[in-house]
């Protein structure tokens, strides 16, 4: 993309007035933040999964129309050549979905409880997005990488003060806390695409 085609033609941003497709970005934070809300959600009991739930299908309705919005307004086309990034990205998938299997073994079979396994995966998750950030030059998936990380900081400070509320509290607040970090996150890219410029 962004070369000419047929000696004097056009590249695609070109033709569409210096604009390009927005990513799926905001489409991926939405469903994986679905996941997590979902595995949270199974931890609660009683008046808690049901309030839960009704804040959860706010929220999702919230972050489909910002999903639609997003993928309607008008993108910026770089204002230079664009770096490749496929091998980074793909090296960071790879690295990620090798600390995710390890550690996932490791807890279910040496740890209790094995909902630790849950804030295992929200720190990986969320320390991914910082390299992740620099590769794709989008600032904003470092605020997302540090919510993440302090979920997980909050899940265990809450588990040593409170020990009462442990097993479940290992799978609810990772669950909850970056479902509400990645729905954020998708909310203020479409806030953010707005405002922008046309």
């Amino acid at each position: 993309m962004g070369r000419t085609q047929g000696g004097g033609g056009t590249s695609p941003e070109s033709r569409g007035g210096g604009r390009t497709p927005r990513g799926p970005g905001p489409l991926i934070g939405a469903v994986f933040g679905a996941v997590w809300f979902l595995m949270g959600l199974s931890a609660l009991h009683g008046p808690a999964r049901t309030a839960g739930a009704v804040v959860g299908a706010l929220l999702a309705i919230a972050v489909t129309l910002a999903v639609l919005r997003s993928r309607r307004a008008p993108v910026p086309a770089p204002a230079g050549p664009v770096p490749p990034r496929g091998r980074a990205f793909v090296r960071l998938l790879v690295v990620q979905a090798v600390l995710l299997g390890v550690g996932a073994g490791l807890i279910n079979s040496r740890l209790h409880p094995p909902q630790l396994a849950f804030s295992w995966a929200a720190l990986v998750v969320g320390g991914h997005f910082f390299p992740l950030a620099r590769v794709l030059g989008a600032p904003l998936l470092r605020v997302l990488g540090a919510a993440m990380v302090a979920v997980v900081a909050v899940t265990a400070a809450t588990a040593l003060t409170a020990p009462g509320t442990t097993p479940w509290i290992w799978q609810a607040l990772p669950g909850l806390g970056c479902a509400a970090a990645l729905w954020a996150a998708v909310l203020a890219t479409g806030a953010r695409r707005r405002r922008a410029p046309s």
